[in-house]
């Protein structure tokens, strides 16, 4: 989240370079990961070691990400190039392939029932909104010190990562037990692609994952030009950001209650038309300089930010054992490295096409003097482009097959199989 809400305007302003050109550094590096999130998933699968399965992944990626972080966060204005950019962000995005497929994948082992995996990866979502809305928290509080410089925002972010990567990886890697594989989890390459191209309930969780991130980068990309440019109130953005994910931290429970009760696919049907409906409300009542809009908008809106990510990797893991009851063999590393890809390929496509749209199609230009019809396209651009993807997210999930009975039935005759 800061390398989507900052990293796109601290480059485009700060560092010189257009927003078309850092849009479109954004989204190759992204599109790459369509290449390499399968096959490091595959690999995660295929290779453990006397640790385990997914330890060793998390210890290779940690100095990758730390080094990039420093590069990225904190870059020597002189040598800030379109090459600069795009070498060290794809690095990034090969750290966090790594560490984010052997991190997810590693919870659909770690518990095995339909809700208790709704528990596990709704903690998972409140500690990633915990550690967003602290690394948040530090551009508010730079502000409120007193300065507005957006090298010194970035920078504290960056630092930020670089302690708690050690300080949170480390633990775990000491104290969360990771199973070494049993022989049948090797997965051959062309029958991984024919997995992948047969599954029909997997597409369907990929498409909402990808349209649901296409919507959350929209939002977020945007929301420092939108709270700046359109409510006018750019000494607010910063801080009501950060209290976007608070609101989700506290929602997030809530979340996980309804899907105790509902079923996971119910509830985040629930959720994308809960952000559908606050799109448009606000598309009517926005006004500039009118703060209590600006806060009131941004807390309604951000309750729904962490349901579909937190429950659509539950029923990521309840997938894996449907596949292991079809085909007898786990793949756990790879079906969460598809999830991770289309997560990031939608972010990364999202902050491609809003920035070219605000910049291309309705001239906006940050710092600059903008014309009404630009801030109108820039205004228009926030609530539509948000608007249509949750709209389009919501179709894979009509009639979604795999269901709490169903999956009770799966772990049933997988128990009876391993018996």
């Amino acid at each position: 989240m800061p390398i989507a809400v900052y990293l796109p305007p601290f480059y485009g302003e700060s560092m010189g370079l257009s927003l078309t050109t850092v849009g479109l550094i954004f989204t190759l590096a992204r599109i790459w990961d369509v290449v390499t999130d399968p096959i490091m998933g595959a690999i995660i699968d295929r290779f453990d070691t006397r640790w385990g399965r997914r330890k060793h992944w998390i210890a290779i990626a940690l100095p990758l990400l730390m080094v990039s972080v420093w590069m990225v966060f904190m870059p020597n204005p002189d040598r800030v190039s379109p090459t600069y950019l795009g070498f060290w962000l794809l690095l990034l995005y090969v750290g966090y392939t790594m560490m984010t497929i052997a991190h997810q994948s590693w919870g659909a082992e770690l518990t095995t029932t339909y809700d208790d995996r709704s528990r596990l990866y709704g903690w998972r979502e409140l500690f990633v909104i915990g550690g967003m809305t602290l690394v948040l928290a530090i551009p508010a509080a730079v502000e409120l010190l007193g300065s507005s410089e957006a090298a010194l925002k970035v920078a504290s972010m960056g630092v930020f990562c670089l302690i708690l990567f050690p300080l949170t990886a480390v633990p775990m890697l000491l104290f969360v037990p990771d199973a070494r594989s049993v022989a049948n989890m090797a997965i051959d390459w062309k029958e991984a692609v024919k997995v992948m191209l047969a599954n029909r309930t997997l597409w369907r969780l990929l498409v909402t994952d990808l349209t649901t991130g296409f919507a959350s980068t929209a939002s977020g990309v945007l929301y420092i030009f939108f709270a700046t440019y359109v409510f006018e109130l750019p000494e607010h953005a910063s801080i009501a950001l950060l209290f976007y994910f608070l609101a989700s931290f506290a929602a997030m429970p809530a979340w996980l209650k309804i899907a105790y009760r509902l079923g996971k696919d119910h509830t985040i049907k629930i959720a994308l038309l809960y952000g559908v409906t606050i799109k448009v409300g606000l598309y009517f009542v926005a006004e500039p300089g009118n703060v209590a809009l600006l806060w009131g908008y941004t807390l309604i809106y951000g309750v729904a930010f962490g349901a579909a990510p937190a429950l659509l990797r539950s029923m990521m893991a309840d997938l894996t054992d449907e596949n292991a009851l079809r085909t007898g063999k786990q793949r756990a590393g790879l079906f969460f490295a598809l999830l991770t890809t289309t997560n990031k390929l939608g972010s990364a496509i999202a902050v491609g096409v809003v920035l070219t749209l605000i910049e291309r199609l309705f001239g906006f230009t940050p710092g600059a003097d903008n014309s009404p019809a630009a801030i109108d396209g820039l205004f228009i651009t926030y609530c539509a482009a948000p608007f249509l993807a949750l709209g389009i997210a919501y179709l894979p999930l009509i009639r979604y097959p795999l269901s709490r009975q169903r999956h009770a039935e799966i772990r049933a005759r997988l128990a009876r199989a391993n018996a």
